[in-house]
């Protein structure tokens, strides 16, 4: 056999693994911008929306805290804003009255807000008493923290002229803290996402080649045992004939040995051609009715010459497929019972029995039958580089039995030896 290692990866499955990571990574790349593209967009889209929030409670306290007022005897009354929730809310209320030359601060209701310099207030709140329109403009505070301001004029209500400007000062504290909290929140469930999306990658990645790795890696055992059966025969046939050169008397049976080299080279050769056509599409595979019974006495009687012993037992059954290749695939079985099934150097004897629904061909043996690590996993024995040394006949059989839709099985048989049974597709009705 090959002197590959068993279970030695190869180089195709090393790149199909590699695939598998970079595959991984792409798709752990796509979640994380697109993760944080949408994670960026929501924050943007909550912080306006929690801006157009804050404008709208200024807004909301400026114009209840300007129609509280009034004047009372000449003299504005602010009785109803200390009474008034809007106007003791969180929203901060300053009042400024319009004296002949200067504004006053009649009222002021900071809430919880930083302090504020007052020449910071009193210059919007002149700017809207001179022109009589509303100021939109965020003020710093001592900290440097920018606070939303509102300052919005207020009339005589007898000689209708600017009689001063109600400023509110919004709190962004909350709407900020909420905003970070969607950003962790985010941030957490991305990371979250991200893992799970990669281990699914992952997992999809190598569900997904599985197969391609595992038939590329029975193709390349097949080809390298193949190599290995091709060089055996021309070893053997160079040796001999160099002994039969170097001594005339053994060479009726040196050639009898180069011919039985040359017919098995000549197998070899023609069921790697065969599967490479079939690979390559330059053959399709024949699905024709034909005698399972007598193609299997025929390869029987070919393969099982004395002193070695065929004992067939057949019924008349018709299976659907490729004669060639199952022609190939049951002289490799036989080849295989006679080979491995005897024991010291007694006679094989080999039984071939021929059933039908579904078509069945059974090869038993009186070997030593299969060990218990093998027997255990029978399989392994059809996989080139089995441990056991079978060859690349079972290998062979089991290929033929897999591209028919069929089966082969590999037990030890009752009373001894080893049974192979190789099912094919039938007729049907």
């Amino acid at each position: 056999m090959s002197g590959r290692q068993a279970g030695k990866p190869l180089q195709t499955a090393e790149r199909l693994r590699g695939l598998r990571i970079r595959i991984t990574v792409l798709v752990m790349a796509i979640n994380v911008v697109g993760l944080a593209g949408m994670g960026a967009v929501a924050l943007l889209v909550d912080e306006r929306q929690r801006d157009e929030v804050v404008a709208a409670e200024l807004r909301r306290t400026a114009s209840t805290a300007a129609a509280l007022l009034y004047y009372d005897s000449g003299a504005l009354q602010l009785d109803k804003l200390f009474d008034n929730a809007v106007a003791n809310g969180p929203t901060a209320v300053y009042v400024y009255e319009a004296g002949r030359a200067e504004l006053s601060l009649v009222f002021a209701y900071p809430a919880r807000l930083p302090v504020v310099p007052p020449a910071q207030l009193l210059a919007p709140a002149r700017q809207v008493w001179s022109s009589g329109t509303e100021i939109v403009d965020p003020l710093a505070d001592r900290a440097g923290t920018q606070t939303p301001l509102l300052a919005v004029p207020f009339e005589h209500a007898v000689t209708g002229t600017v009689a001063g400007a109600v400023v509110v000062l919004g709190d962004t504290g909350p709407a900020q803290a909420a905003n970070q909290r969607l950003a962790l929140a985010l941030t957490a469930g991305g990371v979250a996402f991200t893992v799970l999306a990669c281990a699914g990658g992952y997992l999809l990645a190598r569900r997904g080649t599985e197969p391609i790795a595992d038939a590329l890696n029975q193709q390349e055992r097949f080809v390298a045992d193949a190599a290995h059966e091709l060089r055996t025969p021309l070893t053997v046939i160079r040796a001999v004939s160099e002994d039969a050169l170097a001594e005339p008397d053994r060479r009726p049976a040196a050639l009898r040995q180069v011919v039985r080299s040359a017919d098995r080279l000549a197998d070899s050769v023609s069921v790697l051609l065969t599967r490479a056509q079939l690979v390559a599409g330059l053959r399709d595979l024949r699905r024709e009715p034909f005698r399972l019974d007598q193609l299997a006495e025929e390869v029987l009687a070919d393969t099982v010459q004395p002193p070695h012993v065929a004992v067939p037992d057949t019924v008349p059954v018709v299976a659907v497929g490729d004669p060639a290749l199952v022609r190939i695939a049951l002289r490799n079985l036989i080849q295989n019972a006679v080979q491995h099934g005897r024991i010291a150097d007694r006679p094989a004897e080999v039984r071939l029995q021929v059933s039908a629904e579904p078509p069945t061909v059974r090869v038993r043996d009186r070997g030593a039958g299969l060990s218990e690590a093998v027997a255990a996993t029978p399989e392994q024995r059809f996989r080139t580089g089995a441990a056991d040394g079978t060859g690349l006949g079972l290998a062979i059989a089991s290929w033929v039995a897999q591209l028919h839709g069929g089966q082969l099985r590999l037990g030890n048989a009752e009373g001894g030896g080893t049974e192979a049974r190789l099912r094919l597709p039938g007729q049907g009705p």
